[in-house]
């Protein structure tokens, strides 16, 4: 056959052999998506940040990834075999970006034939900013009260400050970072615990994480106590002296621990004038005296000194007194034996 024949009959009706063949193809194409079946992983997506820029808002933490393949082979493929991640490398400068995910499967999946894989969705947009790093200072957070009349005069961590990497606005606005719960409840002595960071803000990176130990020091509070209008008793007065007028009643404030001022409470003797210089009838001044524990300490006093008139006894006031010494001493004389006479 001459080339001249051969050309017509291949280009002898063109358009339906053209049509026939895009049929084909698509027939093809048909029965090989048909034919293979379809499985939906859910994967974490990671995040590749090792150059000049990290994200600076929300990354979501997973994407669906779609596999197909022939039937066969799904038994053998599970989520941990397909890898999701973002790389913001390449990236330099700050700014809001989309960035393509990519995938990428276990050996064993790739030599799969035949094999489709996609993500959904195929790309997300993430803010950006320079990468800083920094030392934060660490804070305790107390969970409780402690035990009535004590209270917490330090807490101590160790160590005081950690190395976190994130955003560079984010590191300048993050003032310290604190701990988990710290159980204070009922505590009423020094106690060490050792915790890790509760840090909320996902961006801030702590490196390396480890446990922070707090040392919390408890120690009795302190406070003050009125005691009011308190009658002085009267010491060393002697007695051919008594005093004249009603003594004036006198107030004052106590400090001290919390525990040692609610045991504390007045006695007799606990406000006193001592007359032990006072040796005739007249007018004095004589010093109050307030008996307190050395754990604590008089921060007011209504009164230094009270004026007092000091009189003589009333002889006639203690009649009964008199009256039964007289009779003891005639007694004592009855029982001495009369004297002897003798003669000369």
């Amino acid at each position: 056959m001459s080339t001249k024949k051969l050309n017509e009959r291949l280009f002898e009706n063109w358009p339906q052999k053209i049509i026939c063949i895009i049929l084909s193809i698509v027939l093809y194409v048909f029965n090989r998506v048909s034919s293979l079946e379809r499985k939906v992983f859910t994967v974490p997506l990671k995040v590749e940040a090792s150059g000049l820029m990290m994200p600076a808002s929300e990354v979501p933490r997973f994407v669906k990834v779609t596999i197909r393949t022939k039937a066969e082979n799904m038994p053998g493929i599970s989520s941990s075999s397909v890898f999701a991640s973002v790389n913001l490398d390449e990236y330099t400068e700050t700014g809001r970006y989309r960035v393509p995910i990519s995938i990428s499967l276990s050996e064993g999946l790739i030599l799969l034939d035949p094999l489709e894989y996609s993500a959904k969705p195929d790309s997300i947009e993430i803010d950006l900013d320079t990468k800083a790093l920094a030392y934060i200072p660490v804070k305790a957070a107390l969970s409780g009260e402690v035990e009535h009349g004590y209270t917490i005069s330090n807490v101590e961590i160790s160590p005081s400050t950690v190395k976190v990497v994130g955003p560079s606005k984010m590191i300048e606005k993050t003032k310290f970072i604190t701990t988990r719960k710290v159980i204070v409840s009922n505590a009423a002595k020094n106690f060490t615990q050792e915790v890790k960071l509760d840090n909320i803000n996902s961006k801030v990176m702590v490196m390396p994480e480890s446990d922070f130990k707090v040392t919390v020091t408890v120690v009795p509070a302190t406070d003050s106590k009125d005691f009011k209008d308190i009658i002085p008793s009267v010491l060393n007065l002697s007695e051919t002296l008594s005093v004249e007028s009603q003594i004036p009643a006198v107030s004052f404030k106590l400090a001290g621990t919390v525990p040692a001022l609610e045991r504390f409470s007045v006695e007799q003797d606990t406000v006193s004038l001592d007359f032990s210089s006072v040796t005739e009838p007249g007018t004095y001044e004589i010093p109050v005296n307030i008996a307190y524990p050395r754990t604590m300490a008089l921060s007011e006093k209504t009164a230094e000194t009270v004026t007092v008139t000091v009189v003589e006894r009333d002889v006639y006031e203690n009649a009964e007194e008199v009256q039964q010494a007289s009779e003891e001493t005639l007694q004592d004389a009855e029982k001495v034996p009369p004297e002897t006479e003798t003669g000369e």
